[in-house]
């Protein structure tokens, strides 16, 4: 496992190995990354939570991936769409406008950041073959597997075919399970307060 913190005292962790009985990561066994995990090609995202529950990925889920493999901090970039425990791209062929906005928002953005959708460039199309291709959302789905595609071997692209969206507002790009909601109070009948004497 890789881990890169992003901060000045622990840039990133290499073959990090733990026993469990450790109070931090500094007390795991770990090395020093080499080039090719510097790279974010190798990365580890671990996601903590309370109950065993919200840590499943739902299928249909997104992430948005940058040029150098790592989850997306500015709304730009490579879409991934989860199912059948892996994360695949979406190939640009047959891909609509209203696709982009459901990609999107399906991370908690606002919508599209841009009127089209692009196509990968060079180190930002990553090395996976897209998984979904003819994506023909309208743009009001939910999700983004309710919309019309493709998927599976039917899927005849390659990873340089992959597309590229922008994204408005603030979102989570990881691919994170949506977060448990709060819980809500039970309403029943009105109670009625004898008067103040």
């Amino acid at each position: 496992m890789n881990f890169d913190f992003r901060d000045d005292d622990c840039e990133a962790m290499a073959d990090l190995t733990c026993s469990g009985s450790e109070w931090s990561l500094e007390e795991c066994s770990w090395s020093a990354p080499d080039d090719a995990c510097l790279g974010h090609g190798q990365d580890t995202i671990l996601y903590c939570s309370k109950s065993d529950a919200s840590g499943n990925v739902p299928k249909g889920a997104v992430r948005l991936i940058s040029s150098d493999g790592s989850p997306s901090i500015d709304g730009k970039g490579r879409p991934e769409v989860y199912a059948d425990g892996t994360w695949a791209p979406i190939c640009k062929s047959g891909v609509t406008i209203g696709s982009q906005t459901v990609i999107c928002k399906a991370m908690g953005f606002s919508g599209a950041g841009s009127t089209s959708v692009g196509t990968c460039v060079g180190e930002e199309c990553g090395d996976v073959a897209p998984g979904y291709s003819a994506l023909a959302c309208s743009g009001s789905e939910k999700n983004v597997l309710e919309c019309p595609h493709e998927s599976g071997e039917d899927v005849f692209c390659a990873p340089a075919e992959s597309i590229v969206v922008t994204c408005a507002g603030d979102g989570d790009t990881q691919g994170r399970p949506a977060k448990e909601s709060a819980p809500q109070p039970i309403v029943g009948e009105p109670i009625a307060l004898a008067p103040a004497h």
